[in-house]
């Protein structure tokens, strides 16, 4: 081989280890990097977005948020007027304590079985006839209807509170998860229609997903739940470097390959417990050298 030759293929061996995303063409020199994963950049995203409705329809009374604020799960987001409910409430709770017809079916019941131990104790005297024995017993088992029936009603009217009471509670709009509010939708005073009950955007970032689109062949060296490494930028720096690495777990290897672009998508899974890492930053994905690893166990 001349010398000519020998320069050609040390450059080209130079720039495949530069450049590990080269054509097929160069693979076959750079044969010792191509079951090596190195930085392939993607970016960040939350974790989850929910676009918070309400429940019910009805008018908006307060916006108990504003855009930025963290919150936790269950915490008060936003109320619709209630004012009507709020009397059914008060209606349903006052039938509900009313027991007058319970008590009165009780005394009947006490009366009607007094009622029949003095005309069984007649009876085996013989001063009662068998008839009237017969009908005070029949009394009786009336009187105890009308008592299950009166218990029965006050059932139902605890059902009916409850139910109110629920249909309150659900024109109060509550955080699903923890989470950031990124945009407000509705202002105090605006309608929220069936056909638009969205309230505001909820996002959450802790964790993150770090998202990448790789070939087909470096896909293939990741499995879920396999541990990578993840370099991000932080958000307490000024700078813009991806020179912090973090551990991630790989969460979604996609099952089919975007035909446009040939590469699969990945999704990793990186904790964000105090909020170094911003969404939407840049990243950069470096896999262990010697293909894939085992699962995390």
């Amino acid at each position: 081989m001349n010398q000519a030759s020998r320069e050609t293929l040390a450059g080209t061996a130079g720039r495949c280890s530069a450049a590990p995303w080269l054509a097929v063409t160069l693979l076959t020199t750079c044969q010792p990097l191509v079951s090596l994963l190195s930085a392939a950049e993607g970016f960040t995203e939350p974790y989850r977005t929910i676009q918070v409705a309400a429940a019910e329809s009805g008018v908006v009374s307060e916006i108990a948020v504003q855009e930025g604020a963290t919150v936790k799960k269950g915490d008060v987001l936003a109320t619709l007027d209630r004012e009507v409910f709020q009397v059914l409430l008060a209606i349903a709770d006052q039938a509900m304590r009313s027991t007058g017809a319970l008590d009165s079916a009780l005394a009947e019941l006490h009366l009607r079985e007094e009622r029949l131990v003095k005309l069984t104790t007649l009876r085996e005297q013989g001063h009662a006839r068998q008839e009237e024995l017969d009908r005070a017993e029949a009394d009786r088992a009336i009187a105890e209807a009308h008592v299950r029936s009166a218990r029965e009603e006050l059932a139902v009217r605890k059902l009916e509170y409850e139910k109110t009471q629920a249909q309150v509670e659900r024109r109060t709009v509550r955080a699903p998860q923890d989470g950031v509010v990124t945009d407000i939708h509705k202002d105090a005073g605006e309608y929220l229609a069936p056909n638009d009950p969205y309230l505001l955007t909820l996002v959450q970032l802790d964790p993150l997903l770090a998202t990448f689109s790789l070939t087909r062949r470096h896909a293939s060296q990741l499995q879920i739940g396999q541990q990578v490494t993840v370099r991000c930028a932080d958000a307490a720096s000024a700078g813009e470097e991806l020179t912090v690495p973090v551990k991630g777990t790989v969460e979604f290897i996609a099952p089919v390959i975007n035909a446009e672009s040939g590469t699969v998508r990945v999704k990793v899974r990186i904790e964000n417990p105090n909020g170094q890492y911003r969404s939407g930053e840049r990243c950069a994905l470096e896999a262990p050298k010697g293909g894939a690893a085992a699962k995390e166990r």
